[in-house]
């Protein structure tokens, strides 16, 4: 509970010292509309100014000129990204399925960026305290960075509707994550709109390949993983759409990760 208390404290401290200060945000494709509206709108919270870059306007971006980064929602990431890192069996499984995986160009461009955004990512130390946010398909990204394989098809693969423009109930099932720490009420209510997702039957059985990752929140019955974290990095993952309703629990989400990297950009300037 100190610990807690501690690291909120010291958020609140930064939020105060850094007023002056512009934020850099990056993101992995431009962050328009709803994205835009979410992050101007915590910034106003916080009284800092905030600078959003595209990230993919450079095939190899300096992450170390960052505050924070967002992974934003959008299309199907191809299956090829992390089929070889699984059984053969799930391979042809998988395979069988691909009539079902939505190809689209955009996919085509961010795969390979986002994929090798992130394995640069994780091999950096010196990107340790650098604040990330995966929403939806940024969550699945974070997971298929890892080697973790997703379902292709909610419906097809687990006889319930595929999430299109619902909300579900997200239940928090970590006590010790950002997400308890942010909605310690346990539960509540989000926007959802995707039929893909982390595989759960098979992260859960293979786990202990992952000793920094974990699942953190979940949906319909713990069918389906709605929180990613990492037990080394500020990272967060969300299945959900915080900024498509910008309420209570979307100013938490971009809070967390605005209050994340303002207390990274004054730590950078410490002797």
């Amino acid at each position: 509970m100190q610990k807690k208390y501690l690291v909120w404290g010291l958020a609140f401290l930064v939020s105060f010292s850094a007023v002056a200060e512009t934020v850099v945000i990056g993101c992995t494709t431009k962050c328009t509309g709803s994205y835009s509206k979410a992050l101007k709108k915590v910034s106003e919270i916080f009284k800092t100014q905030l600078t959003v870059l595209d990230l993919s306007a450079t095939s190899s971006p300096d992450l170390e000129k960052v505050d924070g980064i967002v992974i934003p929602g959008g299309v199907d990431i191809d299956p090829k990204y992390y089929l070889s890192e699984v059984e053969e069996e799930l391979r042809v499984y998988t395979r069988k399925l691909d009539h079902l995986v939505e190809y689209t160009s955009n996919g085509k461009k961010r795969d390979p960026f986002e994929f090798g955004l992130l394995g640069r990512y994780f091999k950096d130390r010196k990107l340790e305290d650098l604040p990330v946010l995966g929403i939806c398909r940024g969550m699945q990204m974070l997971a298929v960075s890892q080697g973790i394989p997703l379902y292709v098809d909610i419906k097809t693969e687990l006889g319930i509707r595929n999430r299109r423009d619902l909300m579900d109930q997200i239940n928090v099932s970590d006590s010790d994550s950002i997400l308890r720490e942010l909605f310690p009420g346990l539960s509540f209510l989000a926007v959802k709109n995707h039929h893909q997702g982390v595989r759960m039957d098979y992260y859960l059985k293979n786990s202990a390949r992952w000793p920094n990752v974990k699942l953190t929140a979940v949906s319909n019955t713990g069918l389906i993983a709605e929180g990613l974290e990492f037990n080394d990095r500020p990272v967060l993952g969300v299945q959900f759409h915080p900024e498509e309703e910008f309420t209570t629990q979307g100013s938490k989400i971009f809070s967390w990760l605005v209050r994340a990297a303002m207390k990274r950009k004054e730590s950078r300037k410490l002797p």
